[in-house]
C-alpha cells in the first residue's frame, strides 16, 4: 500500500509539473503589438515643384533712336511717370537743320505745282490755237481745190493747177491732224517735261522727305511708352556706377531707360514640357524663396505660354514652357528679378477619405489594408483613386473613423490577435 502511494504522489507531481509548465508557457506568449490609426477624411494635394523669377507683369527698354547728345533727363530711378511723359531729350543739331531744309524743299515743290498749273494753261492754249490755224488752213485749201475743181471741169484752168490744190489740200490735212494729235498727247503727258503731274509727283516725294526728317527731330523726345515706374537709366560706359547727364554721347538704339507698369509683381514659373500636362489655369501657386525664408506668398496660374522654349539650363535638352503665376498679394519684401520656388497645385481635392501609402498592401493585383477589430487583424479589400508621395485616397472598404495597422508585417495573419499601439494620422496636406 505504502509503494502504491508513493506512486500516486510522483504522478500527482509530475502532472503538477506539466501544468506549471503548461501554464508558464502560455503566459510567456503574449499578443503581437502593432502602430494603428484612425482613417480620417482630409485635403489631398499634389504638387509640381518649380523655379521662376519675380517680374513685373508688363517692362519695356526705352532706347534713343537717334544719335546725338543728351540734353536733359527729366527722372531718376523709382520716379513715377504717366505714359507718353517727357524722359530726356537729345541735341542733334544736323537732324534740325536737315528738318528745316525739307520743309523748305516741300514748300518749293509746291510752288511748283502752281507755276506747272499755269504752264500747262498756257501750253493748251497754244495747242488749242495750233488745231484751230491748222483748222482754218484746211478748210480754206478745200474752198480752193473745190472751186478749182469746178473751173477744171468747165476747162477754164490746166490740170496741174488741179493738181497743185489738191496737194496743198493734203499737206493742210497732215498738219491739221498732226495738230490735234499733238493737243491730245499733250493733255494726256500734261504738255511736257514741266507737266503739273510731274511737279505734283516731286511734291509728294518733298513731302515724305520732310515728314522723315521732322520725325527724326520727334525721335530726340524720349517719351515714356506707358506709364509705369522708372527702373533704371543708363550709365557711363566708362563709369557704370555714374548715371548719363547732359552731354554725353548716345548712338542710335542705346538703352537709357527700363520701365515696369505698376506695383504689380508676377512670377514666370518654368515648367518642363513632360509636366505641362498637369499644369491649367486657375490652379492654386505657392511661391517660396531663400531669401524670404519661412513666408509662403499664394497665387494663382495666370496664363500658360504657347510656345516651348529651350531649357535655360545648358546641359539639358528639355525644353520649357512659361507659365504666369499671379500673385494674391505683393509683400514689401519681394523684388523684381527674385529666384523663388513656385509649387502647382495640380490636384487639390478636398474631403478625401485619407490612408498612408504604406498601409495599403497588394496581393494579385488587389488592394488590402489590416483593419483592427475587436482586437483581431482582419484583411479588407479598398478601392483607391489618386496617390501622391505620402498618401493614397480610398473610395470604398473602409470608412471614416475605422483602426487600421499603419504598417502591416509581411507574415501577419487574418484573424490573429494583435495588441494596439495608436499612432498619428500623416498630415492630410502631405504630398
Amino acid at each position: 500500500m505504502k509503494r502504491i502511494r508513493n506512486l500516486v504522489l510522483i504522478v500527482v507531481g509530475l502532472a503538477a509539473v506539466v501544468a506549471i509548465a503548461v501554464f508558464s508557457g502560455h503566459r510567456g506568449q503574449t499578443d503581437p503589438a502593432v502602430a494603428t490609426l484612425k482613417v480620417a477624411r482630409g485635403s489631398f494635394v499634389t504638387k509640381l515643384p518649380e523655379n521662376g523669377i519675380v517680374q513685373h507683369p508688363r517692362a519695356a527698354t526705352v532706347p534713343t533712336l537717334v544719335s546725338g547728345n543728351i540734353g536733359s533727363i527729366f527722372v531718376k530711378p523709382g520716379d513715377y511717370v504717366r505714359g507718353g511723359a517727357l524722359l530726356a531729350t537729345i541735341d542733334n543739331p544736323t537732324l534740325e537743320s536737315n528738318a528745316a531744309s525739307s520743309a523748305a524743299d516741300y514748300r518749293q515743290s509746291q510752288a511748283t505745282i502752281n507755276d506747272a498749273r499755269i504752264n500747262s494753261q498756257n501750253q493748251h492754249v497754244q495747242y488749242d490755237a495750233q488745231v484751230a490755224t491748222a483748222q482754218s488752213n484746211l478748210q480754206e485749201a478745200e474752198r480752193v481745190y473745190d472751186a478749182d475743181l469746178s473751173l477744171y471741169k468747165n476747162k477754164a484752168i490746166a490740170r496741174n493747177q488741179l493738181d497743185t490744190d489738191k496737194a496743198k489740200l493734203e499737206q493742210q490735212r497732215v498738219i491739221y491732224n498732226q495738230a490735234v494729235q499733238q493737243r491730245r498727247i499733250g493733255a494726256v503727258t500734261g504738255y511736257g517735261q514741266n507737266s503739273v503731274q510731274m511737279a505734283q509727283t516731286a511734291a509728294q516725294k518733298a513731302a515724305i522727305a520732310s515728314q522723315l526728317a521732322q520725325q527724326q527731330v520727334g525721335f530726340t523726345r524720349i517719351a515714356a511708352p506707358f506709364a509705369g515706374i522708372i527702373q533704371s537709366v543708363a550709365t557711363q560706359a566708362t563709369d557704370p556706377l555714374t548715371s548719363l547727364h547732359s552731354g554725353d554721347p548716345v548712338t542710335a538704339g542705346q538703352a537709357l531707360f527700363t520701365i515696369a507698369e505698376g506695383d504689380q509683381l508676377i512670377v514666370k514659373a518654368q515648367v518642363d514640357e513632360q509636366d505641362i500636362i498637369n499644369v491649367a489655369v486657375g490652379q492654386k501657386a505657392n511661391v517660396t524663396g531663400q531669401d524670404f525664408p519661412g513666408k509662403t506668398i499664394s497665387g494663382h496660374v495666370a496664363s500658360i505660354s504657347p510656345v516651348a522654349i529651350k531649357s535655360t539650363d545648358a546641359s539639358s535638352t528639355a525644353r520649357q514652357i512659361l507659365t504666369t503665376i499671379h500673385l494674391d498679394s505683393v509683400p514689401a519684401y519681394l523684388r523684381d528679378g527674385m529666384s523663388v520656388d513656385v509649387d502647382i497645385f495640380t490636384t487639390d481635392i478636398k474631403n478625401a477619405l485619407l490612408v498612408p501609402n504604406g498601409a495599403i498592401v497588394k496581393d494579385k493585383g488587389k488592394s488590402y489594408v489590416w483593419a483592427v477589430r475587436s482586437g483581431v487583424a482582419r484583411k479588407v479589400r479598398v478601392t483607391t483613386s489618386k496617390s501622391n508621395d505620402t498618401q493614397t485616397i480610398l473610395t470604398s472598404g473602409i470608412g471614416t473613423g475605422e483602426r487600421i495597422i499603419s504598417a502591416p508585417a509581411a507574415d501577419l495573419k487574418a484573424g490573429a490577435k494583435v495588441r494596439v499601439q495608436p499612432s498619428a494620422m500623416p498630415s492630410p496636406q502631405a504630398t
